[in-house]
């Protein structure tokens, strides 16, 4: 099966995950079932969103773009906040997190793609938006960020984190040789103690930390600013391959400038 070949329904199980018609008994039944999961734990992972045929179709894709992968080698604190010079050195904000990770950009997608097809695709838009019980709904308008591409290379890794968006849709699709395991510390922004579990977990320290099995194929919804994670460093020759799939609940939305030039080294296509 080529990538010409698939139509997006055809690259999500529909039959396991019937979105095509969230009307229907069987549709209105998973989008309440996602929705209450997403609610009570922070995220909700769908194992199996992908087809096996449209997943070797998805990796082939992803693995032809590697060349156009813009790398980021930095470090941030838990926040991705500049440091508060008036704030004392033990403080949580001022500890450092390496983060080296590439990203194709959503413009490098192939018009015809089957990943560009998926994105753009108002069953999936409308079942995510359902998930987070958003409505209206729309696909972001970045032109650099809309459906981008997470690549992460021998030695790359993301430190620990919040997201700076509310969610993140991400799609796993190339497991590594070893390493770049997700690890998450749930719901926990906004606690009283929150800068004691920050500060534990920067430390070290693995109390409450989960991590989240590398299922390629698994859809994952992630509300990222209510809990820290970080993805561990990868390991060997097989890039892990992580789509990345935004949302708003605005039709314009797009990031800033300086967010572009960060990930993919331009504020602007071309």
């Amino acid at each position: 099966m080529t990538q010409d070949s698939l139509s997006a329904e055809q690259i999500v199980d529909t039959a396991r995950y019937p979105i095509q018609d969230l009307t229907s008994p069987e549709g209105a039944r998973l989008v309440a079932a996602c929705r209450e999961e997403f609610a009570t734990t922070g995220l909700c992972m769908l194992p199996g969103f992908v087809s096996p045929e449209a997943l070797d179709v998805l990796a082939h894709e992803a693995n032809g773009l590697l060349g156009e992968a813009y790398f980021c080698d930095s470090t941030h604190n838990a926040y991705l906040k500049d440091a508060d010079p008036d704030v004392s050195e033990d403080d949580v904000t001022q500890r450092q997190e390496a983060t080296y990770v590439g990203s194709v950009a959503y413009d490098y997608l192939p018009q015809d793609g089957a990943m560009k097809r998926l994105y753009l695709w108002d069953p999936l838009m409308n079942f995510i938006g359902g998930i987070l019980d958003k409505e209206p709904f729309f696909r972001f308008a970045d032109p650099l960020g809309a459906c981008s591409i997470n690549v992460f290379v021998d030695g790359g890794q993301h430190g620990w984190h919040f997201d700076e968006s509310e969610f993140t849709i991400t799609l796993m699709l190339q497991q590594p040789d070893e390493g770049g395991l997700f690890e998450y510390v749930p719901q926990i922004r906004g606690r009283d103690n929150e800068k004691e579990i920050v500060g534990g977990v920067l430390a070290g320290k693995r109390d409450g930390v989960m991590q989240l099995p590398f299922t390629p194929g698994t859809l994952l919804v992630f509300g990222g600013n209510q809990t820290i994670h970080r993805v561990t460093q990868v390991k060997g020759k097989t890039p892990r391959l992580v789509p990345v799939l935004c949302y708003a609940e605005t039709p314009d939305h797009k990031n800033s400038e300086q967010v572009r030039e960060l990930f993919w080294g331009r504020a602007d296509t071309g």
